[in-house]
């Protein structure tokens, strides 16, 4: 079984790290280069059997190692170890040497005797001088003072191997000595007298102006107002300005100076002297590029009522929003026949050079039979109950026609006076607009009226002409 205690049993690794010994920290700074010897204990069964096994499972081995202290917390450690390792379910020990690389990272302080440290890797390990196993050990450890020059160390270290069934714990502890010279300790550095006459911070041999205190920026040459700029290049050395004016304010920052700026206080042009462009009807359009100067607009400078992007100089409709192409004008009924000239700006006829609809055959016939089948009673102006239901269809043909108004006019034969004819042709023309008015139909696009006999379409001397000149005309046209 490859048991993996990252995963499955993280108290071997507290146990480990608590039970490690480590000999790094016990370095000095100024004696860098150490050796060691200690006693290793090998644990190969407990990683493989997942809890911590007998004392009489462990086998013995001895490590001998350099060790590099590379900063007050960092040590580089090459250890060469030997020993013999019991392996579970097998009943011959096996030969064991290896070599590691260990990087030790430590708590070290000068007054500490006993010092703390974590440790990761990379080893090889050959077992009966075979092939090579990869391992990765990490632990922790002690150091333990003895002296200056000696120290004791304890480590403990999980190591994990890529040889399936080679996962091992590892204790050790030994002795370690530090060898070899001590590190150079310099003398304190001669002090170098340092000659700065404006005492601005900055050497004479290195300061352009070594009599005016100044910046190191501009190698010690002073910038009076703080612009930026160094008092040589500055037109105006004390007054705060910008680069775009030499130095000099510009309080409207249209790049002129304040000086030759004729309107300080309001960004301008160079060619204007520093002032505005010319607006002089305040819309936000200078002059030259404003098509209405004397008038306030929003479309090119010149005023466009409706909003409909035409200027009102162009614009045939200027308070109803149209388009372009009809110079401004909508088209209601979308028929390209603009409303100014559309008399049916309601009912699409594109072919139509009025805008208006031809009237279909169909409802002319009701027209033409609403002519005679309207009737009264006899000289009267009452509707006949028949007639009221020819006059609902002629309400359905006038609602086809939005757009259009209905004409209402009365006529008689010459039977009784002139002027009883005229008032009687009025009468029977008003009660046919009446009822439709009485249906919703609106006053507005009606109207009525009469002509007594003066129109007749037949001769008044036979019972069928005067019966054809006793009509009521339902003339439908555009408004």
């Amino acid at each position: 079984m490859n048991y993996n205690p990252l995963k499955q049993k993280p108290i071997l690794l507290l146990l480990a790290f608590l039970c490690g010994s480590a000999f790094i920290f016990a370095q000095d700074p100024l004696k860098p280069n150490s050796i060691f010897g200690k006693a290793l204990f090998l644990d190969h069964y407990s990683p493989q059997n997942g809890s911590l096994t007998s004392l009489e499972n462990f086998t013995n081995g001895f490590e001998i190692g350099y060790l590099r202290n590379l900063n007050e917390n960092v040590n580089a450690v090459i250890p060469l170890k030997v020993g013999v390792i019991g392996l579970p379910g097998e009943t011959d020990n096996k030969r064991y040497i290896g070599i590691d690389f260990i990087g030790q990272f430590q708590y070290y302080t000068p007054e500490s005797r006993i010092i703390p440290y974590g440790l990761l890797g990379l080893g090889s390990v050959s077992e009966d001088f075979g092939d090579l196993n990869f391992q990765i050990p990490f632990g922790a450890g002690l150091h333990v003072r003895l002296g200056k020059a000696a120290f004791i160390n304890f480590q403990g270290e999980y190591r994990i191997a890529f040889a399936e069934n080679r996962d091992n714990l590892q204790f050790g502890v030994g002795l370690g000595f530090m060898i070899g010279p001590d590190n150079e300790i310099l003398p304190p550095p001669i002090e170098v007298q340092i000659v700065d006459t404006d005492q601005d911070g900055i050497e004479d041999k290195e300061d352009q102006c070594p009599t005016v205190a100044g910046l190191a920026a501009f190698s010690g040459c002073p910038d009076t107002d703080n612009d930026g700029i160094q008092d040589a290049a500055d037109d105006c050395p004390k007054e705060y300005g910008t680069r775009a004016t030499k130095g000099c304010p510009d309080r409207d920052s249209d790049g002129l100076a304040d000086s030759v700026d004729e309107c300080p206080d309001q960004p301008g042009t160079i060619a204007n002297n520093g002032c505005p462009p010319k607006d002089t009807d305040g819309d936000g359009f200078i002059d030259a590029e404003d098509e209405c100067p004397n008038v306030k607009g929003t479309l090119r400078g010149c005023p466009d009522a409706d909003g409909d992007g035409v200027a009102n100089a162009r614009d045939e409709c200027p308070n109803a929003p149209g388009e372009a192409r009809f110079n401004g004008c909508p088209d209601t009924d979308g028929d390209g026949i603009p409303d100014l000239r559309d008399r049916c700006p309601n009912s699409p006829a594109p072919n139509s050079p009025t805008g208006c609809p031809e009237i279909k055959q169909e409802d002319k016939d009701i027209l033409d039979y609403a002519l005679q089948a309207v009737q009264f009673e006899t000289g009267k102006a009452v509707l006949k109950e028949d007639s009221k239901v020819v006059l609902d269809q002629v309400i359905d043909v006038l609602n086809k026609y939005p757009d259009f108004r209905l004409e209402i006019i009365g006529h008689t034969d010459n039977v009784g006076s002139e002027i009883n004819n005229l008032r009687l042709s009025q009468r029977r023309a008003k009660s046919c607009y009446d009822y439709l008015i009485s249906k919703g139909v609106s006053s507005n696009i009606l109207n009525s009226g009469g002509f007594g006999e003066s129109n007749p379409i037949a001769p008044n001397n036979t019972k069928d002409g005067r019966r054809r000149n006793r009509r009521v005309e339902f003339i439908l046209a555009p408004r």
